[in-house]
């Protein structure tokens, strides 16, 4: 059964194959991934910011008004370091990438919770 990370859910703001791929991932890893559209996702961290612990996109963005609360996995071909430095907690990964590279960042910003 998936596990929450300590906070919440992980939301996914990418194309439909890149979620599938990521989210796929992440609830192998025992994660509780969701897959979103940006729209969504925004409405989520605005009406219930408590259920979200990461954050994985690759148009940070669209977020910058949570670079200091949410956690963030930026994936792109070509990161744009300026625009990753902005948020608090961010690491990138360049596309493509491996599954583990995917993993390790998502236990580093957000730990899986046992409870």
């Amino acid at each position: 059964m998936p596990q929450k990370t300590a906070l919440g859910c992980a939301l996914i703001v990418e194309d439909p194959m890149i979620q599938r791929f990521v989210g796929g991932i992440l609830k192998r890893e025992r994660y509780a991934a969701v897959e979103t559209g940006l729209e969504q996702a925004l409405l989520t961290l605005r009406d219930a910011p408590e259920s979200v612990s990461l954050l994985i996109t690759n148009v940070p963005a669209h977020f910058l008004e949570f670079a200091e609360t949410v956690p963030l996995i930026y994936v792109a071909t070509s990161p744009d370091p300026a625009l990753a430095n902005r948020f608090r907690c961010c690491r990138t990964l360049r596309k493509p990438f491996r599954p583990g590279d995917l993993a390790s960042c998502a236990a580093e910003l957000a730990p899986r919770s046992d409870v």
